[in-house]
């Protein structure tokens, strides 16, 4: 059988996937349709045959409506180690996968950060990791200084970015006791929002950066950077 397509998602799947009592508002906010479960849908995960169950481990189907199949939002979510929240009062159900935990050693310095656990890594060493989604990314890096002193490489920073990039906002920051800079800037497709920031020792320095596509910079991601630099520290 070939589907037409494949909604993950969708207001009809709430009650059938998340469960618990429908509440007072069932009148104002669920239409009734005239649906089909179809049972001659097969799931497979990463290749093995995957039985659609709810929490209780009772047996799921598909559901078919107006050519379309819907599957049930927890069982798939949580086969793919995804997490589902559902919010009654709000009727909103909340995807998310637990945080990552980034972290750059060299011979003389370990840090680390959390990241959303939404974002795939991109690009990974042991001292530089990106990691991002279609919109949005972090950029985690230990950098050898090589015989120049901090203030010099601040100020050579800030040249680069200005040559290609508005600059916002430039000023100094502390994050726990270590010295930096922070510069936020933008490009003409995305948003930036970078900290230097000064190491323990004199071989090394370390940046934190969050970029958004220019598009997607909104109310909701805006605090992205502080939420991430908010988690920086040592282990060693």
């Amino acid at each position: 059988m070939k589907l037409k397509k494949i909604a993950i998602v969708s207001s009809i799947t709430f009650a059938f996937v998340l469960g618990g009592s429908l509440g007072v508002k069932a009148d104002s906010v669920l239409e009734s349709i005239s649906a089909y479960l179809d049972h001659s849908v097969k799931i497979k995960l990463y290749g093995t045959d995957f039985a659609l169950k709810d929490s209780e481990g009772n047996k799921l189907e598909a559901i078919n409506y107006n050519g379309s199949t819907y599957l049930p939002l927890r069982s798939v979510a949580e086969a793919t180690g995804m997490k589902v929240k559902w919010d009654e009062e709000k009727r909103i159900a909340s995807l998310e996968k637990d945080s990552i935990v980034l972290a750059n050693s060299t011979d003389t310095s370990g840090i680390k950060i959390n990241v959303d656990g939404l974002w795939s890594p991109t690009y990974i060493t042991n001292v530089k990791k990106i990691y991002s989604n279609w919109y949005m990314g972090v950029l985690f890096e230990t950098t050898a200084i090589d015989n120049k002193n901090f203030k010099d490489i601040i100020s050579m920073k800030a040249k680069e970015i200005k040559q290609y990039s508005k600059i916002i906002e430039i000023k100094e920051m502390n994050v726990g006791d270590l010295k930096g800079t922070y510069i936020d800037y933008e490009e003409p497709d995305s948003r930036t929002k970078v900290a230097f920031l000064e190491s323990n020792n004199s071989k090394e320095y370390f940046t934190i950066e969050v970029f958004i596509a220019k598009n997607k910079y909104s109310d909701d991601n805006k605090d992205a950077f502080d939420q991430v630099i908010s988690t920086f520290g040592k282990y060693r």
